[in-house]
């Protein structure tokens, strides 16, 4: 009996007008959600050049919500930055094997080394690989350089961003890990620059691990 003159007291503190914004904001979601599904249903089927497109804005609009709602029924949210990195390769990848050899860039992270690298680091350059081979950099590094793709191993997120801004390259390509992977894409991206990537097989802050194959695959491509 108390407990429920309790409820009824704190439903007369709460003002009617909390309850009608409340209701006013859901409606306007579901009037919303309701148009983004009706326009994507649209895109993919008049216009399916640019579905990808508008479901990459929809998601970049709703990234950390849609980790946060994600996060909250214990479902890795990883998956949003997977999806991303998957619309803006299909999107850019066109664009980025009709770019010459000569004019591309590859992001590395310094995580690919073996722990025994005996490479430096330059403040313009970043990490410069010695070929020693304890890894498989110095293998993609040489082919690298016989087709003339510059490339460039991250000591971190700035580095890149740097990076992108002095070499201007013509087409960017990335190895890392998802959600670092998506965070590159989206910067690079927005500075004009077409970038595809292929995500670590391995993951972690060292000795990480990558399928090479699919890296060259995606590194050499030609449209």
């Amino acid at each position: 009996m108390q407990n429920a003159n309790y409820e009824i007291k704190m439903k007369n503190l709460i003002p009617a007008s909390v309850y009608v914004l409340v209701g006013e904001i859901f409606i306007i979601f579901v009037v919303l959600a309701a148009a983004l599904i009706l326009t994507a249903v649209w895109l993919a089927i008049y216009k399916r050049d640019l579905f990808p497109r508008f479901t990459l804005f929809v998601l970049n609009l709703f990234y950390q919500p849609t980790k946060l709602f994600l996060g909250y029924f214990h479902i890795n949210p990883v998956i949003v930055d997977e999806i991303g990195i998957a619309l803006v390769n299909s999107i850019y990848k066109d664009a980025y094997g009709n770019t010459p050899m000569d004019k591309r860039l590859l992001f590395l992270p310094q995580c690919l080394r073996n722990l025994e690298c005996p490479a430096k680091t330059s403040p313009q350059e970043g990490i410069i690989c010695e070929e020693c081979g304890r890894c498989g950099i110095a293998e993609l590094k040489r082919m690298c350089d016989e087709q003339g793709i510059k490339i460039c191993i991250a000591p971190g997120g700035e580095f890149v961003k740097r990076a992108t801004r002095d070499k201007k390259p013509a087409a960017a390509m990335g190895i890392a890990c998802q959600h670092d992977l998506y965070e590159t894409m989206r910067y690079v991206t927005s500075k004009g620059v077409p970038m595809t990537g292929v995500v670590l097989s391995k993951t972690g802050c060292v000795m990480t691990e990558v399928d090479w194959g699919d890296v060259r695959e995606m590194l050499f491509y030609s449209g």
